[in-house]
Protein backbone atom coordinates (compact mmCIF):
# COMPACT_ATOMS: atom_id res chain seq x y z
CA UNK A 1 0.00 0.00 0.00
CA UNK A 2 1.56 3.27 -0.75
CA UNK A 3 0.74 6.25 1.46
CA UNK A 4 0.73 10.06 -0.99
CA UNK A 5 2.29 12.85 1.27
CA UNK A 6 5.52 14.93 1.59
CA UNK A 7 7.25 12.04 1.80
CA UNK A 8 6.87 7.99 -0.02
CA UNK A 9 5.60 5.71 2.72
CA UNK A 10 5.21 2.51 1.46
CA UNK A 11 3.41 -0.54 3.77
CA UNK A 12 4.42 -4.52 2.64
CA UNK A 13 1.98 -6.98 3.25
CA UNK A 14 2.63 -10.60 2.81
CA UNK A 15 2.13 -14.12 3.48
CA UNK A 16 4.29 -15.32 5.76
CA UNK A 17 3.92 -18.46 5.32
CA UNK A 18 4.55 -17.82 1.72
CA UNK A 19 7.37 -15.54 1.98
CA UNK A 20 10.10 -15.07 4.79
CA UNK A 21 11.15 -11.63 6.17
CA UNK A 22 13.88 -11.62 4.40
CA UNK A 23 12.47 -12.39 0.85
CA UNK A 24 10.33 -9.21 1.46
CA UNK A 25 13.47 -7.53 2.58
CA UNK A 26 15.02 -8.37 -0.82
CA UNK A 27 11.79 -7.22 -2.47
CA UNK A 28 11.40 -4.03 -1.25
CA UNK A 29 15.17 -2.66 -1.21
CA UNK A 30 14.81 -3.33 -5.13
CA UNK A 31 11.80 -1.54 -5.36
CA UNK A 32 14.04 1.47 -3.41
CA UNK A 33 16.31 1.12 -6.01
CA UNK A 34 14.29 1.53 -8.58
CA UNK A 35 12.42 4.88 -6.99
CA UNK A 36 16.13 5.99 -6.70
CA UNK A 37 17.17 5.50 -9.71
CA UNK A 38 13.59 6.59 -11.52
CA UNK A 39 14.33 9.76 -9.46
CA UNK A 40 17.41 10.78 -10.89
CA UNK A 41 16.67 9.68 -14.22
CA UNK A 42 12.87 10.39 -14.74
CA UNK A 43 13.86 9.51 -18.81
CA UNK A 44 15.59 5.93 -17.29
CA UNK A 45 13.37 3.43 -18.47
CA UNK A 46 12.22 0.86 -15.45
CA UNK A 47 13.52 -2.19 -17.55
CA UNK A 48 16.91 -1.04 -17.73
CA UNK A 49 17.43 -0.37 -14.08
CA UNK A 50 20.10 -2.46 -12.32
CA UNK A 51 18.43 -3.80 -9.40
CA UNK A 52 21.47 -6.11 -7.89
CA UNK A 53 23.83 -5.18 -5.59
CA UNK A 54 27.18 -5.85 -6.00
CA UNK A 55 27.36 -8.52 -3.40
CA UNK A 56 24.64 -10.32 -5.43
CA UNK A 57 25.96 -9.46 -8.82
CA UNK A 58 29.13 -11.35 -7.33
CA UNK A 59 27.55 -13.75 -5.46
CA UNK A 60 25.69 -14.90 -8.89
CA UNK A 61 28.85 -14.53 -11.04
CA UNK A 62 30.24 -16.96 -8.75
CA UNK A 63 27.64 -19.65 -9.03
CA UNK A 64 27.24 -18.97 -12.72
CA UNK A 65 31.25 -19.89 -12.92
CA UNK A 66 30.92 -23.11 -10.54
CA UNK A 67 32.82 -21.33 -7.67
CA UNK A 68 31.50 -22.26 -4.32
CA UNK A 69 30.75 -19.24 -2.27
CA UNK A 70 29.32 -19.09 1.29
CA UNK A 71 26.20 -19.49 -0.32
CA UNK A 72 26.03 -23.36 0.76
CA UNK A 73 21.57 -23.01 -0.49
CA UNK A 74 22.75 -22.74 -3.98
CA UNK A 75 24.58 -25.83 -4.05
CA UNK A 76 21.59 -27.83 -2.42
CA UNK A 77 19.53 -29.52 -5.42
CA UNK A 78 15.67 -29.27 -5.06
CA UNK A 79 14.54 -32.23 -3.33
CA UNK A 80 17.55 -31.51 -0.29
CA UNK A 81 16.16 -28.53 -0.34
CA UNK A 82 12.39 -29.40 -0.39
CA UNK A 83 12.83 -31.86 2.29
CA UNK A 84 14.19 -29.26 4.77
CA UNK A 85 10.94 -26.84 4.32
CA UNK A 86 9.23 -30.59 5.14
CA UNK A 87 10.62 -30.45 8.17
CA UNK A 88 10.73 -27.13 8.64
CA UNK A 89 6.78 -26.30 7.83
CA UNK A 90 5.14 -29.46 7.63
CA UNK A 91 1.72 -28.32 7.70
CA UNK A 92 2.26 -25.14 6.33
CA UNK A 93 0.34 -24.40 2.49
CA UNK A 94 2.89 -25.51 -0.10
CA UNK A 95 0.19 -25.64 -3.60
CA UNK A 96 -2.87 -23.63 -3.39
CA UNK A 97 -4.62 -24.15 -6.68
CA UNK A 98 -8.38 -24.06 -7.77
CA UNK A 99 -9.48 -23.73 -4.12
CA UNK A 100 -7.45 -26.68 -2.97
CA UNK A 101 -4.70 -26.31 -0.77
CA UNK A 102 -2.24 -29.34 0.11
CA UNK A 103 0.49 -29.26 2.74
CA UNK A 104 4.61 -29.72 1.90
CA UNK A 105 3.99 -32.75 4.20
CA UNK A 106 1.24 -34.22 1.77
CA UNK A 107 3.07 -33.03 -1.38
CA UNK A 108 6.69 -34.68 -0.12
CA UNK A 109 4.46 -38.11 0.62
CA UNK A 110 2.54 -37.72 -2.69
CA UNK A 111 6.14 -37.05 -4.61
CA UNK A 112 7.98 -39.77 -2.75
CA UNK A 113 5.03 -42.26 -3.69
CA UNK A 114 4.99 -41.60 -7.09
CA UNK A 115 8.79 -41.35 -7.24
CA UNK A 116 9.61 -44.94 -6.21
CA UNK A 117 6.84 -46.05 -9.27
CA UNK A 118 9.03 -43.71 -12.02
CA UNK A 119 12.36 -45.38 -10.07
CA UNK A 120 10.72 -49.01 -9.99
CA UNK A 121 9.89 -47.78 -14.42
CA UNK A 122 13.67 -47.25 -14.64
CA UNK A 123 13.30 -43.40 -14.21
CA UNK A 124 17.10 -42.59 -13.15
CA UNK A 125 19.83 -39.94 -14.25
CA UNK A 126 19.68 -38.97 -18.14
CA UNK A 127 16.34 -40.28 -17.87
CA UNK A 128 13.36 -37.70 -19.61
CA UNK A 129 9.58 -37.89 -18.21
CA UNK A 130 7.01 -36.36 -20.30
CA UNK A 131 4.30 -33.86 -18.09
CA UNK A 132 1.46 -33.59 -19.71
CA UNK A 133 -0.49 -32.38 -16.82
CA UNK A 134 -2.38 -29.11 -16.21
CA UNK A 135 -1.26 -26.22 -13.58
CA UNK A 136 -2.47 -28.47 -10.78
CA UNK A 137 -1.51 -29.79 -7.20
CA UNK A 138 -0.63 -33.02 -9.54
CA UNK A 139 1.81 -30.67 -11.53
CA UNK A 140 3.65 -29.78 -8.98
CA UNK A 141 3.47 -33.27 -7.38
CA UNK A 142 4.73 -34.92 -10.38
CA UNK A 143 7.47 -32.32 -11.36
CA UNK A 144 8.93 -33.14 -7.37
CA UNK A 145 8.66 -36.89 -7.96
CA UNK A 146 10.35 -36.79 -10.85
CA UNK A 147 13.50 -34.75 -10.00
CA UNK A 148 13.59 -36.53 -6.75
CA UNK A 149 13.72 -39.91 -8.98
CA UNK A 150 16.93 -38.39 -10.69
CA UNK A 151 15.09 -37.64 -13.76
CA UNK A 152 14.77 -34.11 -16.00
CA UNK A 153 10.51 -33.55 -16.39
CA UNK A 154 9.68 -31.97 -20.05
CA UNK A 155 7.06 -29.83 -19.59
CA UNK A 156 4.12 -30.58 -22.04
CA UNK A 157 0.79 -28.01 -21.70
CA UNK A 158 -2.09 -30.49 -22.14
CA UNK A 159 -3.82 -27.47 -24.04
CA UNK A 160 -1.40 -27.53 -26.80
CA UNK A 161 -3.15 -29.20 -29.93
CA UNK A 162 -2.40 -32.96 -30.38
CA UNK A 163 -0.26 -32.61 -32.87
CA UNK A 164 2.09 -30.14 -31.40
CA UNK A 165 1.92 -32.62 -28.36
CA UNK A 166 2.99 -35.47 -30.60
CA UNK A 167 5.76 -33.49 -32.08
CA UNK A 168 6.98 -32.27 -28.71
CA UNK A 169 6.82 -36.42 -27.27
CA UNK A 170 8.82 -37.48 -30.56
CA UNK A 171 11.08 -34.69 -29.86
CA UNK A 172 12.33 -35.36 -26.27
CA UNK A 173 11.71 -39.03 -26.40
CA UNK A 174 10.76 -39.42 -23.10
CA UNK A 175 11.07 -42.89 -21.46
CA UNK A 176 7.99 -42.22 -19.34
CA UNK A 177 5.50 -39.85 -19.75
CA UNK A 178 2.91 -38.82 -16.46
CA UNK A 179 -0.77 -37.77 -17.34
CA UNK A 180 -3.72 -37.41 -15.85
CA UNK A 181 -6.91 -39.10 -16.49
CA UNK A 182 -8.59 -35.79 -18.82
CA UNK A 183 -5.03 -35.34 -20.54
CA UNK A 184 -3.87 -39.01 -21.25
CA UNK A 185 -5.58 -39.41 -24.35
CA UNK A 186 -4.16 -36.15 -25.39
Amino acid sequence: MVIPGERLRVRWGYRPDVFGRRAVEVIAGRFVRVLEVIAADPACLVGRVDVLTGVERERLTRWGSGVPGDDSAAHELLPGLFEERVRRDRDAAAVVCDGCEVSYGEVNERANRLARVLVGLGVGPESRVGLVVPRSVEMVVALLAVVKAGGAYVPIDPRYPAPRIAFMLADAEPEVVLATRDTADR
